[in-house]
C-alpha cells in the first residue's frame, strides 16, 4: 500500500461499512485516493432480491467470509465524504465469474 492510497480489504465484509469508510476518510492524506474493487448490489430487481435473501438468511455471509453482497457500496463511499471519478461496472461476462448476482465496481475516490 502506498503512503497516499488506501485499499480496503473488502468493504463488503466489514461489520460496519459506514464506520470503516469513515475511518479511511479520517486517516487518508488530503492528496490520497481510496481505490476500490467491490462487488455490489445488483441493479436488476430479481437478482437484488436474491442477494437480500442470501444476506438476510446468513448463508452468503457465512459462505463468503462475512461478505454482504447486497450492499450499495458506491453510495456508502460517497456518503463517507468521498468524491468518485470514473467508476467501471464489471459483470460476470467481464470477470468470468459464473455467479451472476453480484456485479463489481472498480474505481478511485478522493476526499471531497
Amino acid at each position: 500500500m502506498q503512503a497516499r492510497s488506501v485499499s480496503p480489504p473488502a468493504s463488503c465484509s466489514v461489520p460496519d461499512q459506514a464506520a470503516a469508510l469513515a475511518e479511511i476518510a479520517r486517516i487518508l492524506k488530503p492528496v490520497g485516493q481510496l481505490r476500490f474493487l467491490e462487488h455490489v448490489r445488483n441493479p436488476r430487481t430479481a437478482r437484488r432480491r436474491v442477494q437480500r435473501t442470501l444476506d438476510a438468511s446468513g448463508i452468503w455471509p457465512w459462505f463468503g467470509g462475512g461478505c454482504h453482497c447486497s450492499r450499495d457500496t458506491l453510495t456508502a463511499i460517497k456518503n463517507a465524504g468521498f468524491a468518485t471519478g470514473h467508476v467501471d461496472t464489471l459483470t460476470s461476462a467481464d470477470t468470468g465469474v459464473l455467479f451472476r448476482t453480484a456485479p463489481q465496481i472498480l474505481g478511485a475516490a478522493t476526499r471531497a
